[in-house]
């Protein structure tokens, strides 16, 4: 077990701020599982949600920093940030928005005390207030590292004043040895079922192909107790998909461990027809996994993840986002399935190489980023 380190402590290496880090089985954890293991014997601390400390004391090159609490976690993210700043720690925001740099910025004047270790990782681009908080964010904007995993975010944030800015490839880490082409299983729409990630199109999917008598199986995570985060409509989407009689269903409310989560992109075919406007330059780390894991993908057309699926033909974008285009596109790869399998395979390999988080931390590490 690797010793827990003082958040403000210089000498301690690298910081990776995320209080809300809790679930084993998200995505927050597996950035920080393939920084860890990116990190080699310098290994990263980590500063996170209690609930996360046994299953982080389990990561390779990943040291805790368990004293966030419960509540009032924002405040402790802005406190941890104080403390970076005050005893000039290298610290990194790992899903970073307009708050924290305009935090970061108040705090850097109201200490006296350079932005020059800070690195903000944006996943997305920020919006309504976030984004209000980003432009204001002077003093960042001038000092801090800013990394984006795509070139798109990273043009929008030199577009806004972003001195230092880099593009780097969301890190990740598939399974070892590489994937090998196998016998399809089933649909898979992998992570919590949301309106923006196609469920919108996978519930009356469902329906029509209940009423034609089709069953191919489908594995699916939706949750009622998520409905009241996301509105009335995804709420009778997650209805409709429960309520459908599609024979070959399986429907999880829980999100399932890391291996079980990983052992489902075998022999899958990955359902992400995500909304457009979201997804114009934002990862999906679902995509990424699928892919990484030889899955291949049915995805939309003018976005990050069927960019990737087009890359490598490893699978069908939509061009339209309709029920008979998501159809179709399935018919189409099972008609073909050993090729795309294959093809998913080859991208694999591709990813494993340009998603090597060792990359990042030697980023991350460095003290005079030249921007990319």
């Amino acid at each position: 077990m690797m010793p827990t380190m003082p958040a403000t402590d210089a000498s301690s290496g690298l910081l990776c701020i995320e209080p809300n880090l809790r679930n084993p089985g998200g995505h927050y954890a597996e950035f920080v599982r393939a920084l860890g293991i990116g990190a080699g014997p310098q290994g990263i601390d980590v500063f996170a949600h209690p609930d996360a400390d046994p299953f982080l004391r389990r990561m390779a090159g990943v040291r805790i920093d368990g004293r966030a609490p419960r509540a009032d976690r924002a405040l402790a993210e802005w406190r941890a940030i104080d403390g970076c700043i005050a005893g000039q720690r290298l610290f990194l925001v790992l899903t970073a928005d307009g708050r924290h740099t305009a935090v970061a910025s108040l705090l850097s004047r109201t200490r006296g005390r350079p932005l020059s270790r800070a690195r903000f990782y944006f996943h997305s681009m920020p919006t309504g207030l976030k984004a209000t908080l980003l432009k204001l964010s002077r003093r960042a904007q001038r000092e801090a590292l800013a990394i984006a995993p795509t070139a798109g975010i990273a043009a929008q944030l030199r577009a806004l004043g972003w001195r230092r800015v880099a593009y780097h490839p969301y890190p990740a880490i598939g399974p070892a040895p590489g994937p090998q082409p196998t016998q399809f299983r089933h649909l898979l729409m992998a992570g919590a079922a949301r309106l923006n990630k196609g469920l919108d199109l996978i519930a009356p999917l469902l329906e029509s192909w209940s009423a034609q008598g089709r069953s191919i199986p489908l594995v699916i995570q939706v949750s009622r107790k998520h409905v009241h985060r996301h509105g009335s409509r995804e709420a009778r989407l997650v209805e409709s998909v429960l309520e459908s009689g599609y024979p070959a269903l399986r429907a999880e409310e829980g999100a399932p461990d890391r291996a079980e989560y990983s052992q489902r992109f075998s022999g899958a075919l990955v359902l992400a027809p995500y909304e457009r406007r979201r997804f114009a330059d934002a990862v999906s780390g679902v995509v990424l996994d699928a892919l990484l894991h030889g899955a291949p993908v049915i995805a939309t057309r003018g976005t990050w993840p069927g960019a990737q699926v087009e890359r490598f033909a490893a699978g069908v974008t939509l061009q339209a986002r309709t029920v008979h285009s998501l159809s179709d596109a399935v018919d189409q790869i099972l008609a073909d399935w050993p090729a795309y399998s294959a093809r998913a395979c080859e991208a694999a390999a591709v990813l494993a190489r340009e998603h090597d988080p060792a990359g990042l931390f030697r980023l991350l590490m460095q003290e005079n980023q030249a921007t990319g």
